[in-house]
């Protein structure tokens, strides 16, 4: 009797182990489809499956917390779930210069206005579409610069304008290209010599040859530098002058942020750019809403609400912008 009851639970494990593996199989499947997955061997397939399943079985578990409201977050098995926690962490090349090595002149205070309590750059049509760094370059630093001055750029003038992030990649020497970089530094390269449409210098995804062309480049004017520090200080500055770059200290498990507040793990120090556009309050809970470069397809249509008055993994330690004239 016992020996029957053992062989009809581990016949019903069987059959449950089965559906489960057929389950993840299509889910695989789709997942491919949807993000155009291909690879060069059997070998290679095999080791970025198991590299996904890993990932889905994080995702899984993580957004069961969520939907017991232990999280303010959701995660998702985006187009980065076939890599590893080193792959990823490649794109992630944001260079912070000691204090000592920086020879800019730079402002680490704005003059302090009571902010609004909510503001939203899009709004006001002045943020270009969410782009993508792609996995290969580490040039968050450069689309961090090149939206900061986009969206400043509109403010002033009334025209948005999108402008060249494989110039800052091929030809700011102060840079390390898709090695990363410092928007500061690329800052002061951009008001020196103006940046070129995106149009006119395509982004590569990789280094390649300096193609600038003076005549054919936006030319920008600053009065000032700004190195910000402290949320209060970043949100008054967003709010009456524009959308900054900001600092953020990524953890794999953001790499697959889908929806909500980010408030999970971050990494030991600082090693990722983005753009701050706003911030705003959802059930009591205050956000900033920061563009990423990792394409529409990655989190809130690119974007990102990350904790705001926490210093969430370091994003009120480091805003930079320029004054532009």
């Amino acid at each position: 009797m016992h020996s029957e009851k053992f062989l009809l639970i581990l016949a019903s494990v069987l059959v449950y182990h089965a559906l489960a593996l057929e389950s993840l199989d299509n889910e695989w499947k789709l997942w491919k489809s949807n993000y155009a997955k291909t690879y060069s061997s059997t070998n290679e397939e095999q080791f970025r499956r198991k590299t996904w399943e890993a990932n889905w079985h994080i995702v899984q578990e993580h957004n069961q917390l969520a939907d017991q409201g232990k999280t303010t977050y959701w995660m998702k098995m985006n187009h980065f779930a076939d890599k590893s926690e080193k792959e990823l962490a490649k794109m992630n090349c944001l260079q912070v210069p000691t204090s000592k090595e920086r020879n800019l002149k730079t402002y680490r205070d704005v003059k302090y206005r009571e902010p609004p309590s909510n503001v939203d750059w899009r709004e006001e049509k002045c943020v270009t579409v969410v782009k993508d760094q792609g996995s290969y370059c580490g040039s968050c630093w450069a689309f961090a610069t090149v939206g900061t001055i986009e969206s400043r750029y509109c403010i002033k003038t009334g025209e948005l304008e999108e402008l060249s992030e494989q110039q800052l990649v091929d030809c700011d020497y102060n840079n390390d290209g898709c090695c990363g970089g410092f928007p500061l530094y690329a800052l002061e390269y951009a008001v020196e010599n103006g940046l070129m449409k995106s149009s006119k210098y395509k982004y590569k995804g990789h280094g390649s040859e300096c193609r600038y062309k003076e005549r054919l480049a936006t030319s920008l004017n600053s009065s000032k530098f700004y190195d910000l520090a402290g949320e209060d200080n970043i949100a008054s500055a967003l709010a009456f002058d524009g959308p900054m770059s900001v600092a953020f200290g990524v953890a794999f498990t953001f790499m697959f942020y889908d929806k909500g507040i980010y408030d999970g793990l971050c990494a030991y120090g600082l090693n990722h750019a983005m753009l701050a556009v706003g911030y705003g309050v959802s059930d009591y809970e205050p956000y900033w809403i920061v563009k990423n470069s990792w394409g529409h397809y990655w989190g809130e249509d690119g974007y990102v609400k990350i904790r705001r008055n926490v210093n969430q993994c370091g994003i009120g330690e480091m805003a930079s912008a320029a004054d532009l004239m």
